[in-house]
């Protein structure tokens, strides 16, 4: 969930005002929607969005191919707010920072099947939610952009209750990134950057164990986005990123492709429509580690207002 938010801040900060809705419903757990490349032309110093998602994965328990995989609809929900304080005018090019909170609704299958075929559960009994803070700083001169943030996630289950709110995943985050974006011609763009993060994380530990931070690691991904606007209003997105992840308390590192596409139209200034796509695979060299593939296709529609 967290490569996503991170690969969507690597571009945010040189995109134009308008957003669109997010590539995949991953990133739904992302802070803040994507954004149609341009140049910002105006600073406001509140951001405040919405974010509503259908869509279907076909293998929402990350199984490897070979296994059984279980298919579902998915419902994602987001609200967040962001305090964007006029940027400053520093060497050859301009800082900005942002600090914001978002949560997002994550709701299985409320449509479609709603049981688990492989165990008899709902897959509902999957729902969760995801409070998140971050707060960064951002370097741009030309068309080159430097960033530094920081994140603080909790992933929260609705077991063995609905109203439980019972954390299961907590997540502290340093990030750091470096982009540039190409300009084509008038209607194409290209960006690429380069994304660092360490994540220092809390679960349950492992019964007799003290393994509460196994999940510690530090990752490291490439990205490639192209943005080609059709209309004035409608543009296609796709793009690629690759990641490789290493864990601090195992001898484990996975890699992992992510190939995108989405077409985006601004109904008004505010109000955005999307349909997206997703193909994504990892390989680990754990064996015990599923080596997954899975596709996610949807809609949604975004809102973000600035003041």
């Amino acid at each position: 969930m967290r490569r996503r938010r991170e690969a969507e801040r690597l571009t945010r900060d040189q995109q134009v005002e308008e957003p669109v809705p997010s590539i995949s419903p991953d990133e739904a757990v992302d802070i803040g929607p994507q954004y149609i490349l341009s140049s910002r032309q105006q600073r406001r110093w509140l951001e405040v969005g919405f974010d509503l998602q259908y869509s279907y994965t076909d293998n929402m328990f990350f199984n490897e191919p070979s296994g059984p995989t279980v298919g579902s609809t998915l419902l994602t929900t987001s609200a967040q707010i962001a305090l964007t304080p006029p940027e400053w005018n520093v060497a050859q090019g301009k800082l900005k920072a942002r600090a914001g909170y978002q949560y997002i609704w994550m709701n299985y299958a409320l449509t479609g099947a709603r049981i688990d075929p492989t165990t008899g559960f709902r897959k509902s009994d999957n729902d969760f939610d995801a409070p998140t803070a971050s707060a960064d700083l951002t370097e741009t001169w030309k068309h080159w952009q430097a960033q530094v943030g920081v994140d603080w996630v909790r992933l929260l289950s609705h077991q063995p209750t609905y109203s439980a709110y019972s954390e299961f995943y907590r997540d502290y985050a340093l990030r750091w990134s470096v982009s540039r974006a190409f300009e084509l011609g008038r209607k194409h763009s290209l960006v690429a950057g380069y994304l660092g993060s360490h994540h220092m994380t809390h679960v349950d530990p492992t019964p007799g164990m003290d393994d509460g931070d196994r999940n510690d690691r530090t990752d490291h991904t490439l990205l490639l986005g192209y943005t080609y606007q059709i209309a004035p209003r409608l543009a296609l997105q796709p793009g690629y990123r690759f990641q490789l992840v290493q864990y601090n308390h195992a001898n484990r590192m996975d890699q992992l492709h992510t190939f995108t596409g989405g077409a985006s139209f601004a109904l008004t200034r505010w109000l955005f429509v999307r349909a997206y796509g997703a193909y994504e695979l990892r390989e680990s060299d754990d064996a015990l580690v599923p080596d997954y593939r899975k596709w996610d296709v949807g809609v949604s529609l975004s809102a973000m207002f600035r003041f």
